[in-house]
């Protein structure tokens, strides 16, 4: 009977290692361009499973074996602790955020405002909850400006965000593009020059009481999974059957790499936007279709930069909500001469995206 325990234990210790292994090449997998390795992409993207695992297999050595093989695993989340931090953090809320030379900012992908009517009696609720936020600027993706006057016409948005008298709007006729709405002179505003067809980023320069801010918004290459493919992933997770991995494995194939590969360029150009930024302070916002550990995150925010919802949020702070997509792609970055306070994704289910906002006081 101890031979066969000592050989189970043996077995699990075996997987345990090669587990971690896999656990910290995930952590560290957004240093690898997808133009290199797809397989680092990958690996981020699993990087909760990994953790998860990996946490499991402490409580296992604890409670059921060898309590000498914790290390394994203890060491492993020790030398994975700054991209676990980054991805889960747990900041107690600030009670009294300072009020002097403080913004708070707010991005949104608002889904064309889920194509939902206006009025005066049933108003939209995305618009209402943008009119009532209170933030000094807002940086929407996926804005949209309907013709029909049932809509939200583009009359109606600047009326219902009055209170944002500098607004700067990058769009194609009937497409969705990307604005942003601020209560402080927006002094110049150009797009970011890279590839893509239906996504975007601007680069604006914002004066703030004497101070100027570069603010970059995003809506960085999605993955462009339709129903069908979000309904694969959805059904395998539910299952674990193997014909619905295959049809899942169809679509990674597909259209996962796709969009890895895409990204990258546009976050290097992003990152190239911020490096030349000759203002007091940058702010870096918007949707990056991608999690923290991505390369996409990584070369954006840079060695410089601070992710506001790392530096002063709490959790996941998941911000897709549809399909099973249980990750943070949505994103306020800032320099390191600027202290954010309670970043917070807020759970309210008007679009396919929970919005995002910060405080941020500028030093």
């Amino acid at each position: 009977m101890n031979f066969w325990k000592y050989l189970f234990h043996s077995v699990v210790l075996t997987i345990n290692i090669l587990w971690v292994l896999l656990f910290i090449a995930s952590a560290y997998s957004d240093r690898v361009s997808p133009d290199d390795s797809l397989v680092f992409s990958y690996l981020g993207l699993a990087f909760p499973l990994f953790f998860i695992g990996t946490v499991g297999f402490v409580f296992y050595w604890l409670f059921f074996g060898n309590k000498k093989y914790l290390l394994v695993s203890v060491v492993a989340l020790l030398f994975c602790w700054k991209p676990v931090s980054l991805y889960m953090p747990l900041h107690a809320k600030t009670e009294d955020v300072p009020q002097e030379n403080t913004l708070k900012v707010l991005s949104y992908n608002v889904m064309s405002f889920a194509y939902r009517a206006h009025s005066a009696e049933d108003p939209n609720p995305i618009i209402r909850y943008l009119a009532e936020s209170n933030a000094d600027i807002i940086c929407l993706q996926e804005y949209m400006e309907f013709p029909q006057k049932e809509y939200l016409t583009r009359q109606k948005i600047f009326r219902e965000l009055k209170a944002y008298p500098y607004r700067s709007i990058f769009k194609d006729g009937m497409k969705s593009g990307i604005a942003v709405f601020s209560k402080y002179p927006i002094q110049k505003s150009r797009e970011v020059d890279y590839e893509s067809q239906a996504n975007r980023s601007s680069l604006h320069v914002i004066q703030v009481n004497g101070k100027t801010i570069t603010l970059i918004n995003n809506h960085l290459e999605s993955f462009k999974l339709t129903s069908e493919d979000r309904s694969h992933y959805t059904d395998f997770l539910k299952s674990m059957n193997r014909n619905n991995f295959n049809d899942l494995k169809g679509t990674i194939r597909q259209k996962l790499g796709a969009a890895f590969r895409a990204r990258a360029p546009q976050a290097e150009k992003v990152a190239e936007e911020i490096r030349n930024a000759k203002t007091d302070y940058v702010v870096v916002c918007g949707d990056f279709n991608d999690t923290p550990i991505s390369y996409t995150h990584h070369t954006i925010q840079g060695k410089n930069l601070l992710d506001a919802f790392a530096e002063s949020g709490f959790g996941l702070g998941i911000s897709y909500n549809e399909n099973m997509f249980w990750f943070r792609i949505d994103n306020i970055l800032c320099s390191p001469n600027i202290k954010p306070y309670n970043c917070t994704v807020e759970k309210i289910k008007y679009s396919d995206h929970y919005p995002i906002w910060t405080y941020l006081e500028l030093k």
